[in-house]
């Protein structure tokens, strides 16, 4: 049995030696779990990574100032704060510092820091380093009071515990880590759509996994690839361990004599470069694949680019194929969302994840305020002390020239005049130019800003709902700073290597009719076109557009803002009625600044040319803002590359509420809640750039906004007008009771707050908890003035008239 001394008893007492292994190796583990390999579910940073920001915050090496020595920082980190070797220092360093390896880089490095190919960095004499703009957000507010400080190792300094961390770093730049007896492994995500979900979840605590899986559907990943099998992420966000399964991108390309080849251009995460192509020359060598003549890699600053050349005639799909299956061209990476929470190890789903972010930030945002709040009320109660000394200025300089000195001086401005020590002590250290006229002005005026800010800052702390609304605000200026588009791909389940050689789902694919809502979220669902029951029912997410046309098409979102996204049918998956919708998002790489106003379906320009009724070139799109301007844009505009573009110019103060196409010979019908209605020619209009804020469509009075526009095919009189009130009533009205105007007219009548559609409407689809559908021939006939026929649907609920097929006229 083992001896142990008692230092305190000075002798020598048996102890068991199992139970002391098991003391020790527990206290070990705990060492390694806590001060080691796992992040901070806060910061999502583990220890030495803690240490290193902070350490160079300290130093001020800061984005504005020039690089240093990674030497010097290592060495600063290693004095200070963390009792290990320098090379695991680095190593830390270095990784937050590769953009192959963290989504979201917290350090910019300068020089050799390694490359994907497995390349090491140089060594830290030469390397240079200094923070990122991003982790500058992490230590945001550090000196206000916004974070516990402990001794370090040795007590001569004091360290942070946790970082406030601006932003979820945990899921925007994950986590690997391995402790004893437990390890974790954390995916990056985009920033954007992370602060997208800790939005949701700040609004809406009772959000469920789907909610949150809209705004966040996946890892993005820093090298970019596809991910593909999304079944298992769901379950990966719900319980923290699943995998992701991700595919390399590749082109095909076909040079002289029909040789092929084919271009990887992108690689799954953690891959090292070096590795696969030795795994592919390896192949080649076995003769497991015999298509493959050539191998290079022609990888340049300009981006990845393996290129595989194939013998001639070789068909590139079976041999992508066969690489995929048999490399790391397609591999998993295998989720373990294990964090610090409270100081102990957790296995965290997503919205844990975020409900412990949004948990900490309000603590954050409360000490920060507190801090403000009492930093203001000391600068008050000085300013207070030298406003009563001006006040009794003569008295004052009378009671300190008296004085044999200065305690005597301060303690009778305290017994004179009831002040306090602090008080006193700025009197007497007041210079004597602020006893000019102009500085007393200056330090009232200082006062009621004081006292204004308290109490700011006090209604803050008083009220949670301000304390939220103040950390989305700061969220909404972070992401749109920092965020940067998608750079992993979600595509199709099963997709075929022919398909992603053709550039994703697109190739050997077979337009289907389909039926797209379109919600003002930004959510897009297309179904297989059929007359069923309505296929939405989220009333949190109205439908603001039902679009019928075919899966070749792409959709142009434009938001209230006048932004313009372009979405190609393609990349959103049709899905079943009672299925949710896809995120703009996910084919966007980010998600619409501000509320979906409405979408159209872009013509196809291969559909026909010239300026013919209904060609491509003779369609424009139409737009409405709130306060009556309409702007009409020839499609053509919006044939760009780019996925969000400027659609259309807005006001300040305005907003687009109407989006919808025409062409020159139809007409536009536009109605303001006040229930008037103006029909004009949509020649009024003239076609105008993207960035045009428009004429003036309808003359709006105050307190008044547009609620719709409408178009009439051709400007005939033989249709029908419906129009649906605010109390959900209806009617069907001749379209010759509309008569045509001028531009700009106020309207006529149309009884009640009127949301207006033209009789060739297919279906009006009400949202709400009980959408409906509705057909107007089923409506009754009445006259323009008339009430209408209730509808039996709840007040207020947004009816969307289905878009006539594209090519239908």
């Amino acid at each position: 049995m083992p001896k142990q001394m008692d230092l305190l008893g000075g002798h020598v007492v048996d102890v068991p030696i199992e139970d002391r292994m098991q003391q020790a190796f527990l206290d070990y583990a705990m060492s390694v779990i806590v001060d080691r390999a796992l992040p901070d579910v806060r910061d999502g940073l583990k220890p030495v990574q803690r240490r290193i920001l902070y350490s160079m915050w300290e130093s001020r090496l800061v984005p504005d100032r020039p690089y240093r020595k990674c030497a010097s920082t290592v060495g600063e980190v290693m004095k200070k704060y963390h009792p290990h070797g320098d090379a695991a220092i680095y190593d830390a360093l270095v990784r937050m510092a590769q953009d192959f390896s963290s989504r979201d880089p917290l350090i910019d490095g300068h020089g050799n820091f390694g490359s994907v190919d497995g390349d090491p960095p140089a060594a830290m004499r030469y390397t240079e380093a200094r923070l990122s703009a991003l982790a500058m957000q992490l230590l945001a507010g550090i000196d206000e009071d916004t974070a516990d400080f402990r001794p370090n190792y040795d007590g001569y300094e004091q360290e942070p515990e946790v970082l406030p961390a601006r932003f979820p770093n945990l899921l925007v730049n994950g986590a690997t880590g391995i402790a004893v007896g437990m390890a974790t492994n954390i995916a990056p995500h985009n920033l954007g759509e992370a602060i997208d979900a800790t939005l949701h979840l700040l609004a809406h605590p009772d959000a469920t996994l789907d909610d949150l899986l809209e705004l966040l559907p996946a890892p993005d990943f820093p090298t970019g690839a596809r991910i593909v099998h999304t079944d298992g992420i769901r379950g990966a966000y719900a319980t923290g361990r699943g995998a992701v399964t991700m595919e390399a991108v590749a082109t095909t390309e076909v040079r002289t004599g029909n040789l092929p080849r084919i271009v990887v251009t992108e690689i799954p995460y953690q891959v090292n470069k070096a590795t696969l192509l030795g795994k592919i020359a390896g192949l080649v060598q076995d003769r497991r694949i015999d298509e493959i003549r050539d191998l290079r890699d022609e990888s340049s600053r300009d981006g990845m680019r393996i290129v595989i050349e194939l013998k001639r005639g070789e068909d590139p799909a079976p041999v992508l194929e066969k690489l995929y299956r048999s490399t790391d061209l397609r591999s998993n990476f295998n989720i373990n969302c294990v964090a610090l929470v409270d100081g102990a190890p957790r296995t965290l789903g997503l919205k844990d994840c975020l409900s412990e972010y949004i948990s900490h930030q309000r603590q954050v945002l409360t000490r920060r305020t507190t801090h403000r709040r009492d930093q203001a009320a000391a600068r008050a109660h000085v300013l207070e002390g030298l406003l009563t000394a001006l006040d009794h200025l003569d008295e004052v300089v009378a009671l300190i020239r008296a004085a044999d000195s200065a305690d005597a001086a301060r303690t009778g401005l305290v017994a004179r005049y009831e002040l306090s020590e602090t008080q006193a002590n700025a009197i007497l250290d007041m210079q004597l130019r602020r006893l000019a006229r102009l500085e007393r002005r200056k330090l009232e005026d200082e006062y009621r800003e004081l006292l204004a800010m308290i109490e700011q800052l006090e209604a803050v702390l008083a009220d949670p709902g301000r304390l939220d609304a103040l950390l989305a605000n700061e969220l909404r200026d972070l992401k749109r700073v920092h965020a940067t588009p998608r750079r992993s791909a979600i595509v199709a389940e099963g997709i075929a290597a022919e398909d992603v050689l053709a550039g994703g789902s697109r190739a050997g694919f077979e337009a289907q009719d389909v039926t797209v809502y379109v919600t003002r979220g930004g959510s897009l669902k297309p179904i297989p076109q059929r007359r069923t029951s309505p296929a939405h029912k989220h009333p949190s997410d109205p439908v603001v557009a039902v679009l019928r046309c075919t899966t070749d098409h792409t959709v142009l979102l434009i938001d209230e803002e006048g932004t313009g996204y372009r979405v190609d049918l393609p990349d959103v998956p049709v899905v079943r009625p009672r299925d949710r919708g896809t995120h703009a998002a996910q084919t966007l790489g980010e998600p619409p600044a501000a509320a979906i106003a409405g979408a159209v379906v872009l013509p196809d320009p291969a559909a026909g040319a010239g300026t013919g009724e209904g060609s491509p070139d003779a369609v424009t799109v139409v737009t409405a803002s709130a306060q009556g301007q309409v702007k009409r844009t020839a499609v053509g505009e919006y044939e760009t590359r780019a996925r969000t573009l400027q659609a259309a110019g807005v006001k300040h103060g305005d907003r687009i509420v109407a989006v919808a196409l025409c062409d020159d010979d139809d007409d536009l019908v536009v109605a303001h809640s006040g229930g008037l209605v103006t029909r004009f020619r949509a020649q009024d209009v003239r076609p105008m750039g993207r960035t045009a804020t428009g004429v003036i469509g309808m003359d709006v009075p105050d307190g008044q906004t547009v609620v719709n526009v409408s178009v009439v095919e051709g400007g005939r009189d033989d249709g029908d007008m419906v129009t649906i009130s605010a109390d959900g009533a209806a009617k069907r009205t001749p379209l010759e009771e509309y008569g045509v105007k001028g531009r700009g007219g106020k309207g006529v009548q149309s009884g009640a707050e009127a949301l207006l559609f033209c009789g060739s409407a297919a279906d009006l689809h009400i949202a709400g908890e009980q959408p409906a559908v509705i057909r107007p021939v089923e409506l009754p006939d009445a006259r323009r003035t008339a009430r209408g026929t209730d509808l039996g649907v709840p007040v207020g609920a947004p009816v969307v008239a289905e878009a006539s097929p594209v090519g239908a006229r």
